[in-house]
């Protein structure tokens, strides 16, 4: 058998598949992909059990079908050197192996054929529910929330975004329990309410896939499973077990005092001071006028001192002359570096309470993005 495709398109395809393919695992059909070639169109599909990844394109020109396992590396690691050209492969089903031939050169590694009855079974999904989202709003849903997820090793649900569709709107959220993200799009809407906690895992993978699509995604699940359809892609993925932290109840709702800045220049003060804090902690304290917002950076043991002033505008509703509060530099710096506005609003209560972020001015009057912030306690 015979086939030849696009070395830039294989390669794209074969990124996407072997992003869940493990090095070790129990079932060894698994650290493979799966080639599966059908009427000219070549599907591969990727697994490591807990997730599933099958994508597909057209060939060039094939004369034959069949069904064999390669380890991706091996094909991968030619393709990234090539140029964009057709390339052939030659696959001897009898020797199990698989020959490819591009910019002058000829790779041959093994393939798998007598191991595909080996390799699981495609997933079915008899789903209880579904509905569609564009897929920028899903991009925009996930890339908002998923850097302050946290270790899912410690805390699955932790390591998991948060998915809650209902009738006025879409929310995303993410948590490691310093921080919280919640981004809200109202565009998407459904008369059933749905709530999936999310492993970030495959998001991750369709992230970077949707940031080259456009149109809607099918999001498809029952009661363990989630399914995201797009043009030629399918990702299923177990959902994440277990009660998500009821994140509604730890938004301040009586944070009265307002701080407004300037996003880029707090993000550049910040990180001009962040290496003077102490390295385990990471404090800064932040000390707030009405016109002025000092930042101080320290670490008593090395005797390291950092302070920057800034313009800002504060409405201090409590009317504490000497507003401070402490934060962790590397969190702040991060969840400024998520926001897009050119100022930021803080809502703050006391020392002791979390601060809530929020853009000045979203990109849409559909969206709203809430970022909140544990303090840490002041010397």
């Amino acid at each position: 058998m015979r086939f030849i495709v696009s070395s830039k398109l294989l390669l794209k395809n074969l990124e996407v598949t072997s992003s869940v393919v493990a090095s070790i695992n129990n079932v060894p059909a698994t650290g493979y992909v799966k080639f599966e070639i059908n009427n000219n169109r070549l599907t591969l599909t990727g697994t490591d059990l807990e997730t599933t990844i099958t994508t597909s394109l057209d060939l060039s020109e094939s004369d034959g079908n069949g069904i064999f396992l390669v380890s991706p590396k091996m094909i991968m690691d030619p393709l990234k050197k090539m140029a964009d050209i057709p390339v052939a492969f030659n696959i001897d089903t009898e020797n199990n192996t698989i020959q490819f031939t591009g910019d002058d050169k000829k790779y041959n590694t093994p393939l798998y054929a007598d191991e595909v009855s080996e390799f699981p079974e495609f997933p079915e999904i008899n789903p209880l529910g579904s509905f569609e989202i564009d897929s920028k709003i899903l991009l925009t849903g996930i890339t908002k929330t998923a850097f302050a997820t946290g270790s899912a090793d410690f805390r699955p649900i932790l390591g998991s975004i948060f998915c809650e569709i209902q009738p006025e709107h879409i929310s995303f959220v993410a948590t490691d329990a310093h921080r919280l993200v919640r981004y809200r799009h109202t565009g998407v809407k459904s008369e059933i309410s749905h709530a999936l906690t999310l492993p970030k895992k495959p998001l991750m993978v369709l992230k970077d896939k949707l940031s080259t699509l456009e149109g809607n995604v099918t999001v498809s699940y029952n009661e363990t499973k989630v399914c995201f359809s797009i043009d030629k892609l399918m990702i299923i993925s177990r959902l994440v077990e277990g009660k998500y932290p009821n994140y509604e109840a730890v938004i301040p709702k009586h944070n009265n005092n307002i701080l407004r800045v300037d996003r880029q220049k707090l993000y550049s003060d910040i990180n001009s001071v962040a290496s003077y804090a102490n390295q385990s902690t990471h404090q800064i304290r932040l000390k707030i006028a009405t016109n002025n917002l000092s930042i101080t950076a320290e670490d008593v043991e090395m005797s390291n001192k950092a302070e920057s002033n800034m313009a800002c505008t504060f409405e201090n509703i409590d009317g504490d002359e000497n507003f401070e509060i402490g934060f962790s530099a590397k969190f702040l710096a991060e969840i400024l570096s998520y926001l897009d506005s050119e100022e930021v609003w803080f809502k703050l209560s006391n020392k002791d309470s979390a601060g809530l972020i929020f853009p000045a001015k979203e990109n849409s009057d559909e969206e709203e993005t809430l970022m909140l912030l544990m303090p840490i306690m002041l010397n």
